[in-house]
């Protein structure tokens, strides 16, 4: 009688040699898809000038260049502007009997991308703007900083302040001569823990000014240790202070931005 004999294979690393890969990795070497050249001209546009369109700039300007020109009589009878345009959603193009399917899913999406740019423009954009010390001896830190703001302005250090949709950034430039470091922050919103809108004195009782102070997280500085005798670092603990007459009206801005984006993030 005859018996099969049965062949064994060893297993892979088993016998201490190396494993075979079944396929060798390949790199990647092609690109992401570029862009059409109707949605480099739709991400070309200034969403503030469409806002502005006509209904006849709308036809010519963006549903004939999107190959949509059939699409017309029902934006013309509908008095869809540059405005209308902005705000469009899927639901009003079924209520404008366009029943392609595709067409309106590609329509969609070019106004889609004229949304997602200007929201990107709306955060971008600076809401306030200022500089520090502000004029006025109540916004001078002693009276050698009033001596200095008064005899030589330049020999005066200045903090440009910006305030937008995302954050606040600050520029803290050297006084003329003195040294060259120009210190640079950014309070991300994300970030933010807490503010308070003060009343403070320095000198005289009659020289009340008003500050903000911005406790922001900056968990992730990699700025480096505080150095002996400087004082403390801006962050959780210690505020960052915009002492300015238009403080009020800038810590309204920062809470209304701060409320957005603490909405998209939950």
């Amino acid at each position: 009688m005859a018996f099969n004999k049965q062949q064994y294979e060893s297993l892979p690393g088993k016998d201490g040699g190396e494993r075979t890969m079944a396929s060798e990795g390949k790199p990647i070497v092609n690109q992401p898809v570029k862009l059409s050249a109707t949605e480099d001209y739709v991400l070309n546009l200034d969403p503030a000038t469409v806002s502005g369109w006509s209904m006849e700039e709308v036809n010519q300007q963006f549903l004939e260049r999107a190959g949509l020109g059939y699409m017309a009589e029902q934006f013309y009878v509908n008095k869809i502007n540059g405005k209308c345009l902005m705000l469009l959603q899927e639901a009003h193009l079924r209520e404008l009997g366009i029943t392609c399917l595709g067409d309106r899913i590609y329509l969609m999406e070019l106004v889609g991308l004229l949304k997602k740019k200007k929201r990107e423009a709306d955060l971008s954009a600076a809401k306030w703007s200022g500089v520090t010390p502000a004029p006025g001896l109540a916004y001078k830190e002693d009276c050698g900083e009033c001596c200095v703001a008064y005899f030589c302005p330049c020999c005066l250090a200045k903090t440009y302040w910006r305030v937008t949709g995302q954050g606040v950034f600050y520029k803290r430039e050297p006084p003329c001569g003195l040294w060259t470091e120009v210190r640079t922050e950014y309070m991300d919103f994300r970030f933010f823990k807490d503010m308070e809108l003060k009343t403070t004195r320095k000198c005289l009782c009659c020289c009340a000014a008003t500050e903000l102070e911005l406790y922001v997280d900056d968990h992730d500085d990699s700025s480096g240790a505080q150095k002996e005798g400087e004082p403390p670092n801006p962050g959780a603990f210690h505020p960052h202070v915009l002492r300015h007459p238009e403080a009020p009206q800038v810590e309204q801005i920062i809470r209304n931005s701060w409320n957005k984006v603490r909405l998209v993030a939950e």
